[in-house]
């Protein structure tokens, strides 16, 4: 495994249950492994943050004394990965496979100007498309591509989406800030 000096993971936990621990296990077992992981919780009641602090001692938990949601919980962290060129946004509830990350930053080098990346994100319990980046058409109308198709029927390596779907996406630190984070 090698180290990312530039790559910042943030998760934000509202009563995730038992999905948080998996999701924190998949991401301690990536090939390239993040310089900074911080976990936010929305305060939570469900015990799903008791003893992480102890099992992930080299990664940040920040505990809010209130639900200020998922943009602001999200802005808070990045405001503190100030040393990360990078932010991976991963929800409790997504499971990385043990390359997420190398493949992201694979695309970064592959795509130097792009500044945001999205997922193929599939359901944890099937082979169905999540999403595989979020689109507009010229009507107005919203939504997620490739979602419910069977991944077996993608064959997409890369592509132009309107934005990343925040549950599992790459942004630069910089860009981000400059949009003003979530809204």
């Amino acid at each position: 495994m090698t180290r990312s000096p530039s790559i910042a993971v943030v998760v934000v936990n509202w009563n995730s249950g038992q999905y948080l621990e998996k999701c924190l296990q998949n991401l301690r077992s990536q090939t390239l492994l993040p310089a900074r992981v911080l976990v936010v919780d929305n305060a939570s009641t469900d015990g799903s943050m008791d003893g992480l602090e102890q099992r992930y001692p080299d990664w940040q938990f920040i505990r809010l004394e209130k639900n200020t949601g998922f943009a602001a919980a999200n802005n808070l962290a990045v405001n503190q990965a100030t040393d990360c060129d990078w932010i991976a946004f991963l929800n409790p509830d997504a499971f990385a496979r043990p390359d997420w990350l190398e493949k992201l930053m694979q695309a970064v080098e592959q795509f130097p100007d792009v500044k945001m990346f999205g997922s193929h994100m599939c359901g944890y319990e099937n082979d169905l498309i999540d999403g595989t980046g979020d689109i507009y058409h010229v009507s107005g109308v919203a939504w997620r591509r490739d979602h419910g198709m069977k991944s077996t029927e993608i064959n997409r390596k890369s592509g132009e989406i309107f934005s990343p779907c925040a549950a599992a996406a790459l942004y630069s630190r910089d860009v981000f800030m400059e949009a003003g984070g979530f809204d």
